[in-house]
Order: C-alpha cells, then structure tokens, then sequence
C-alpha cells in the first residue's frame, strides 16, 4: 500500500514540474513581417478588427489559445526562458473571433534586472520606438505614456526594476473594454 501511496505522490509531483517547465521549441515568438508598430491600429500587419484565421496565419499557431472569464479568447506567443518573468511575447486578444486587443513586451530578467529582447527587437513605430526604447522617446510618439482616442488605447509601459523603469518593456493596442490579459 505504501508503494502505491509513493508512486502516486511522485507520478503527480512530475505532473506539477513538467507544468511548470519552459515551453517547448514550438512555442517561440512570431517573425515579424513588417515588424511596423502602429499606434491606435496594429502591430506587425495585424490590425484591431483582423479576424482569428488570418492572425494565426501572420504569427503562427499560438503558444497557448484559450478563452478567459469574459469569455474573449487570448493567444499568447512566449520566448523560451527560464531567467524572465514575465517573458517575452506577443499577445492577441480576441472577441467574436476577431482581434481587439494585442501587446508585445519584454521579458524581465530576474538574474541581471535587464529587459531580454530577442526577435521583438526589430517591432518599432515609425518614429523608431519599440521595446527597450527610453520612455522619453515613447513620450514623443504620443504625448504621454497612455492615451484614448475614438475607443482605441495606446500605452508604453515602463520596466519594474533599476535602469527598466526608465525603458518601455510593454506596447499594447486595445478597444475599449477589451484590455489584454
């Protein structure tokens, strides 16, 4: 009975490891195309409004697709890490099987306190701000960090810790009441 009890216990703990693991190679971060940041209507060639099957088709099968507490889907595209939290990606919000909220970010290194930008490292605006830019710099694209227009937001966030606060770490595009989770 004891062995049984151990073989459970072992059985589920590698259950709750391989859970908790990087993700696989095939969940890598999608090739840019235009690699164009545009605030207030897309990023990398996908606009608020594209529908789910073209999305895909421009990033690639998400990393992880599921439907969340109001009922939107949210794809996630993650960089394999093991050092960041969060990590790098690219996110797509959708409702009714289109695209109505989207973000790329950095990934914060919790070893060096640096933001980890690999194949997100080209996604700019034409103004040449992206992920890692100087905040000062993401300022001059709209003014400030944060602005509404016509139902659609346009934030730059900053990093959490040291010489990130100073740096954009995340850009996100959204319709109102459809914030990326």
């Amino acid at each position: 009975m004891k062995r049984v009890r151990v073989v459970s216990l072992t059985v589920g703990l590698l259950a709750c490891a391989t859970a908790l693991l990087p993700l696989s190679a095939s969940a890598r971060l999608p090739k840019p195309k235009t690699a164009l940041i545009v605030p207030f209507k897309s990023i990398d060639g996908i606009s608020l409004g594209t529908s789910r099957a073209k999305a895909l088709e421009r990033w690639g099968p998400g990393s992880l697709c599921s439907v969340g507490t109001r009922g939107r889907e949210t794809c996630s595209w993650f960089a394999d890490s093991v050092s960041d939290y969060p990590v790098e990606a690219g996110v797509l919000e959708l409702a009714g099987g289109r695209v109505c909220g989207m973000l790329i970010r950095a990934g914060s290194n919790s070893r060096s306190a640096k933001l980890t930008i690999t194949r997100l490292k080209r996604w700019r605006t034409k103004q040449g701000v992206g992920v890692g830019s100087k905040l000062q710099a993401a300022k001059r694209v709209l003014g400030t960090l944060l602005v509404m227009r016509r139902g659609v937001t346009t934030a730059f966030q900053p990093g959490y810790s040291g010489k990130t606060r100073q740096q954009v770490e995340e850009i996100t595009i959204f319709k109102q009441g459809c914030n990326v989770t």
